[in-house]
């Protein structure tokens, strides 16, 4: 099979610092990396990043399968160096035969319209979303991006979507649009639908804006799959609060049903419970917060939690707060005494900051 290849270099002035915080953030994410912090590849969905270091910035050399992948880890590589270089120009302008253009959407980027808007409980809103061509983000990835117009077109029009810059990221300028990540609830790409879950907490944010306001007809657009899955490794601890909740329930349904673990949710309080389809051996428990600090009930959870003895292997996957997702890493890895491969403590959000924001 033909590849296409991609290189660019990333400007800096702290070359090994930005080099150990991506593939940092990348082993986090579970993606195999193979060499040392000054010269390594990742693995991705299609093909592999190489990163090199050298005196001024980073040599970036892609290689894929096909010109969607590349595109795929152009901006994936692209928007990760830029989140961890704030304030840098990293210049990073992809050389290829695939190379973007400005005129061109993003390869994985979709459209679609709100087909019916529904309450889970009180602080939860699952809206189906109907589009063409949605097999891409059927998938074990589970989460996509999200455009969200600023506001609806009197007459229904579609919004003006992003282009693309030379880095291979979605180009905003002049675009009246909001990129977030969510999680795909539910996936049936014959039909051309796809549901996601909002967790609604007024107009403080963009995506609860649009899940409260939302009507059949509304326009999304989407660019994805993105992110991992929920791995089962002999006896498996899954955990997280709100806004892994989606993440959770459809990877229990789709789990092997001789999976066995144990299951920790926290939520505000008994109403945002929901009923979920896990195996039969992982046993599910809901942490009510009940007014106490985002985090808590679940931080004290897992750190009283009695692992099994006698296991052969044992794992861990938790999505919460950044801070909250910082301690559990720590604790699984001292405590636990889990090696880095079996553990993953993902920062969904971060507390007082936007996502995208520093």
């Amino acid at each position: 099979m033909t590849r296409v290849t991609a290189t660019a270099q990333a400007r800096t002035a702290s070359p090994a610092r930005l080099a150990a915080a991506f593939r940092r953030h990348m082993l986090e994410h579970g993606r195999p990396i193979v060499g040392p912090e000054e010269d390594y590849r990742i693995a991705f969905p299609g093909g592999e990043a190489r990163v090199t270091t050298a005196a001024d910035g980073l040599a970036l050399r892609l290689e894929a399968e096909s010109v969607a992948a590349l595109a795929e880890a152009q901006g994936v590589v692209a928007g990760h160096l830029d989140e961890f270089a704030p304030g840098e120009r990293l210049g990073i302008a992809w050389a290829s035969a695939a190379a973007p253009r400005a005129d061109a959407r993003p390869a994985n980027f979709r459209t679609a319209r709100v087909l019916r808007v529904a309450a889970v409980t009180p602080r939860m809103r699952r809206l189906t979303l109907r589009g063409d061509d949605l097999a891409r983000f059927d998938a074990e990835a589970m989460h996509l991006k999200i455009y969200i117009p600023g506001r609806r077109a009197p007459d229904g029009a579609e919004p003006r979507w992003p282009g693309l810059t030379p880095a291979g990221q979605p180009d905003f300028a002049g675009r009246d649009l909001t990129r977030r990540t969510y999680t795909i609830r539910r996936i049936d790409a014959a039909a051309g639908e796809m549901e996601i879950d909002f967790v609604v907490h007024g107009d403080g944010s963009p995506g609860s804006r649009f899940a409260l306001r939302a009507e059949p007809g509304d326009w999304l657009g989407l660019s994805g799959p993105g992110g991992g899955h929920i791995p089962v490794r002999g006896w498996t601890l899954v955990g997280g609060d709100e806004t892994a909740l989606p993440a959770i329930a459809r990877a229990l349904e789709q789990m092997p049903r001789d999976a066995r673990g144990q299951v920790l949710i926290e939520v505000a309080d008994a109403a945002e419970r929901q009923t979920l389809s896990p195996p039969p051996g992982m046993a599910v428990r809901w942490l009510l917060r009940d007014g106490a600090p985002h985090g808590a009930p679940l931080l004290d959870a897992v750190r009283a939690l009695s692992w099994p003895a006698g296991e052969a292997g044992r794992s861990a996957w938790v999505a919460c707060e950044a801070e909250t997702a910082r301690q559990l890493r720590q604790h699984f890895s001292e405590a636990c005494g889990l090696p880095a491969g079996q553990f993953r403590a993902a920062g969904y959000w971060r507390q007082g900051v936007a996502e995208g924001g520093h």
